[in-house]
């Protein structure tokens, strides 16, 4: 059977047409996903009052290249929404000037960002061919098909976000940062108790001054995860207390901080690894396999925290990677 991808030429202004129809479908998905109920139709009205005082619908309609009606329906959907207001021309009191609203200037200010998203997806998309204007139509309706535009912008920020953590040690300052990405993630999988109370309120003295290490993931000035490692009187180093905030795991900024430590590890004269942790954690045991650990018996020397139920050690072979 014939589909419009056989038309060729002839069938331009439907290709088009499709195009114009997958990707507003996308943008309108992306824009609820932000809590923003706007049509994606509208963004051009948006866009161009955002750097105009006012313009007149007659106006707005000629630099879109639509006709005088759609552009008014846009427009009057706009402002039941409290985004943007119009008012008699003093001039031609028959002539309606429209405005942004205070809302509608927060609206283009929220939404910013994400035009600059999307606008880098879609060129990332057309540089994937060099082939002409029917094939990158082609392309673009696979690519978006196959992965839509909103999952695309997600995992453009996700890889923006990963790119601005930074690793770094531990400072004063971020004491208070310390102890609260800790209790978070205790209070969600498990309890705080004394001794993690205890510890967590003295980071310097329980852990830093005893031959340890903090490490934390920070994104411009907030701390957004952190590891550390304590030493024993074995002369080993233990992986504990790794946690990302809420709002920032996915983006493999745990598996940032496990390295970063395991690095800090080997730059070290200790001769061992270890981690203790609990089979409940999936997600946390399937990184420490990745990164080398594996599963030994509990040591005669080491106590176990209340909460493990599992103990792994990094072979000298893979610390050495």
């Amino acid at each position: 059977m014939h589909s419009i991808e056989n038309a060729g030429l002839l069938g331009l202004g439907s290709r088009f047409k499709k195009l114009s129809e997958l990707i507003f479908k996308q943008c309108d998905d992306l824009y609820r996903a932000r809590g923003v109920n706007l049509q994606s139709r509208c963004f051009p009205i948006l866009q161009l009052l955002s750097t105009h005082e006012t313009i007149s619908v007659t106006s707005l309609a000629e630099m879109l290249g639509q006709t005088h009606p759609a552009v008014s329906q846009m427009s009057k959907k706009l402002e039941s929404q409290g985004w943007l207001y119009h008012e008699a021309d003093s001039s031609d009191e028959r002539r309606r000037l429209l405005a942004l609203t205070p809302q509608g200037y927060e609206l283009v200010d929220k939404l910013q960002p994400v035009w600059r998203l999307q606008e880098t997806v879609m060129n990332r998309l057309l540089e994937i061919s060099g082939y002409g204007l029917l094939e990158n139509i082609a392309l673009l309706e696979r690519e978006l098909e196959k992965q839509s535009l909103r999952e695309r912008v997600e995992e453009l920020e996700k890889q923006n976000k990963q790119d601005r953590v930074e690793i770094i040690h531990f400072e004063k300052r971020y004491a208070k940062d310390f102890y609260r990405l800790n209790k978070e993630w205790l209070d969600k999988y498990f309890y705080l108790e004394s001794m993690d109370h205890e510890v967590l309120s003295n980071p310097e003295s329980q852990i830093i001054e005893k031959g340890g290490f903090i490490l934390l993931a920070r994104i411009g000035e907030d701390i957004i995860g952190a590891a550390a490692l304590t030493s024993n009187q074995s002369n080993q180093l233990e992986l504990s207390k790794i946690c990302v905030e809420a709002g920032y795991q996915g983006l493999g900024i745990g598996e940032k901080l496990a390295r970063a430590a395991i690095n800090q590890y080997q730059a070290t004269d200790f001769s061992g690894l270890y981690l203790e942790s609990n089979r409940k954690l999936l997600p946390a045991l399937n990184l420490y396999f990745k990164l080398g650990f594996r599963e030994k018996p509990f040591p005669a020397q080491i106590v176990p925290h209340a909460r493990a139920d599992i103990y792994m050690e990094l072979p000298e072979q893979a610390s050495s990677r």
